[in-house]
């Protein structure tokens, strides 16, 4: 078999191993289930940025940026109390997933994006299913976390808004954010 035979093989199984680990993942872990209390089961569907706007500052100032072909799959699993996202895209791709819990009325945060993204946090949720959230990543500063908000809009569009905090809780200036519209419910 020459090379490029080779690569392409490789190439096929690696994108289609991909895209079938998506798929099963979401399809198969509900088992046709719906999960009525789920306190998660707005954001079930599939989303992708409203006009492919986002707004970030990273450090030095504020933009206005387009990514195009941003794609999150969120589902309930096999659980009343949790749902996972899947963010496929331009990278850094990643999961969160989101475990509620009853007694104490917050949920956990758990979330992995690229090779050094990973978040932890906890948070509340309201009546209107809008979402706050604390959240610590490996990969910035010791000691700063980010709070992020989730605000919908209507049954089909949320706005979301992350904004960082340094150790003494005061804001850094560094956010990022956008407005996210249902494909698929």
């Amino acid at each position: 078999m020459t090379r490029i035979k080779a690569f392409l093989y490789f190439l096929f199984f690696v994108v289609s191993a991909n895209t079938l680990a998506q798929t099963t993942s979401i399809t198969y872990e509900l088992n046709g289930k719906a999960k009525a209390n789920n306190p998660f089961k707005k954001f079930a569907g599939e989303w992708t940025l409203k006009n492919d706007d986002w707004n970030q500052n990273w450090g030095g100032s504020d933009e206005k940026i387009k990514i195009p072909k941003h794609h999150t799959v969120s589902t309930e699993i096999n659980t009343d109390l949790s749902m996972i996202s899947i963010i496929d895209g331009p990278q850094p791709n990643g999961h969160i997933f989101w475990s509620y819990d009853p007694k104490n009325k917050v949920f956990h945060h758990l979330s992995s994006f690229g090779t050094a993204r990973s978040g932890v946090g906890k948070g509340t949720i309201n009546e209107k299913g809008d979402l706050s959230i604390k959240i610590a990543f490996s990969d910035e500063a010791s000691g700063t976390y980010r709070m992020y908000s989730y605000k919908w809009i209507n049954d089909n569009e949320y706005e979301l808004m992350s904004v960082q905090y340094n150790d003494k809780d005061k804001p850094t200036g560094l956010f990022y954010g956008g407005t996210f519209v249902r494909i698929v419910k």
